[in-house]
C-alpha cells in the first residue's frame, strides 16, 4: 500500500477539506456507545474542531436491499449546511469533491476520516457491492440532510472502475 499523506492533505486543504487517520481498533458491539468507548479521545478532538450535535453508524454489505436507492441518492451531487464528517470503521468509500472547475476523488479506507466543509459540493459511491461501516458525525441535531445541487455531473468513474484503475496503476509500477 502506498499513500502520500502530505500530498493528499495539501490537495484536500486547498478545497477546505480535512482528512486524517486514526489507529484501527476493535469495536465490541453495534451501537454508537461502543464506538465512543473505543474512539472517545479522537471524537472529543474532532468535537473541539467542529460543532458536533449528532452521530450515527451506517453499515452496508453486498446484497443490502437498501443500497440501490441510497446509492442513487448519494451519487447525486449535493451539499450540506454543516460539515459532513465520516470515519470509516471498515471497508472503503469514494467521495468526489467539486474543486474549481474539476473534481477530486478521495478513496477513504478503514481507519481514515474526512471532514467536508459546509457547502462543499460532492457525491459518494461504494460500488455495486458496498462493503463499509462508517461513523457519520453531524453539526445538525437531526443528522444527514442533503441539499441536491441539480448539477449534471461529468462521467466520473464510479467506485468499482476507480478502484480498478488504481490497482492497474499500482500493478504497472
Amino acid at each position: 500500500t502506498w499513500v502520500c499523506d502530505g500530498l493528499v492533505g495539501q490537495h484536500l486543504a486547498q478545497a477546505g477539506v480535512r482528512w486524517g487517520r486514526w489507529p484501527l481498533r476493535t469495536v465490541a458491539g453495534d451501537g454508537l456507545d461502543a464506538v465512543r468507548a473505543v474512539y472517545g479521545d479522537e471524537l472529543a478532538t474532532l468535537g473541539l474542531q467542529f460543532a458536533l450535535h449528532s452521530a450515527d453508524r451506517v453499515q452496508m454489505a453486498p446484497g443490502d436491499t437498501r443500497w440501490p436507492a441510497l446509492r442513487q441518492q448519494f451519487l447525486q451531487e449535493h451539499r450540506h449546511a454543516d460539515a459532513e464528517i465520516r470515519y470509516f470503521l471498515a471497508g472503503t468509500g469514494l467521495f468526489y469533491l467539486r474543486s474549481g472547475d474539476g473534481f477530486l476523488g478521495l478513496l477513504c479506507e478503514a481507519g481514515e476520516w474526512v471532514a467536508l466543509p459546509a457547502g462543499a459540493r460532492h457525491c459518494f459511491d461504494a460500488g455495486e457491492a458496498p462493503a463499509f461501516e462508517a461513523l457519520r458525525l453531524f453539526g445538525a441535531p437531526n443528522g444527514w440532510i442533503a441539499e441536491p445541487t441539480g448539477a449534471v455531473l461529468p462521467a466520473l468513474p464510479l467506485f468499482d472502475d476507480y478502484v480498478a484503475q488504481l490497482l492497474e496503476q499500482v500493478g504497472e509500477e
